[in-house]
């Protein structure tokens, strides 16, 4: 799929000091950093789920109201970008970008004022975009991927040469999830469209893939949509 082609054309990732870019971003000292929010970088690539700003928003306004919740802080890394350490936000970016608009947009409750973040920074040895995938899966901000990001996702960890069996341990699925995932992600695009505009369930997409393959189940579901559609339905069911 086309992003698992781009991040393997992506540059790697060059780890940087965890110490000096703290320090320089003004950090506290401790396990567990607090940095002004504007010393925090995103790059999309290090997200596994595609930004949300209805999600966003809706943060956005409970910080407002209740401050952040610094039992929740941000997964990070030192990236080397021109010779500086930079620190990278790759799990909790939905809060990420809600505390930014929160500042931007100020009217905050009585002492909810952020001026600081709280953040885990990873070790530099364990930083790959293998890990990043997998923290990204497993720790996604409470919220599991849809079988189509899944699949997305376990198509990159193959590109990157993981095993089917790598990942149904490093995910707890089985190989039959992995398989029906599979089944999406090889699926024509105007199916994965039909998926990921939520007109189709992903449960009934891989069940007629899997019985008519991906040509024929693509005729058979947009048939249905369109059929739904001039009956005032905006989903397609199994009847």
């Amino acid at each position: 799929m086309a992003n698992a082609r781009s991040l393997l054309e992506a540059e790697p990732i060059v780890t940087g000091n965890t110490k000096a870019a703290v320090k320089a971003a003004g950090g506290g000292s401790s396990d567990l950093w607090t940095l002004p929010p504007d010393q925090i970088h995103y790059d999309p690539r290090d997200n596994v789920r595609p930004l949300d700003q209805d999600r966003v928003r809706h943060l956005a306004e409970l910080m407002k109201a209740n401050g952040y919740d610094r039992k929740k802080p941000l997964g990070c890394f030192v990236r080397k970008v021109d010779g500086q350490d930079r620190i990278f936000v790759y799990e909790g970016q939905h809060r990420y970008h809600a505390a930014l608009l929160a500042i931007k947009e100020g009217g905050f409750a009585k002492d909810k004022e952020i001026d600081r973040l709280p953040v885990v920074i990873d070790e530099a040895k364990s930083v790959n975009r293998v890990n990043l995938i997998y923290a990204g899966i497993t720790n996604n901000d409470g919220e599991k991927l849809t079988p189509l990001q899944l699949a997305e996702k376990v198509v990159e960890l193959q590109e990157f040469g993981e095993s089917n069996a790598a990942i149904c341990k490093r995910l707890n699925v089985t190989d039959q999830t992995i398989r029906d995932v599979l089944l999406l992600a090889n699926a024509p695009l105007t199916l994965q469209e039909l998926v990921r505009n939520k007109v189709v369930s992903s449960t009934l997409a891989i069940e007629e893939i899997r019985a008519h393959g991906g040509e024929k189940a693509l005729e058979r579901l947009r048939t249905a949509a369109e059929q739904a559609k001039a009956g005032g339905k905006a989903r397609v069911t199994r009847k």
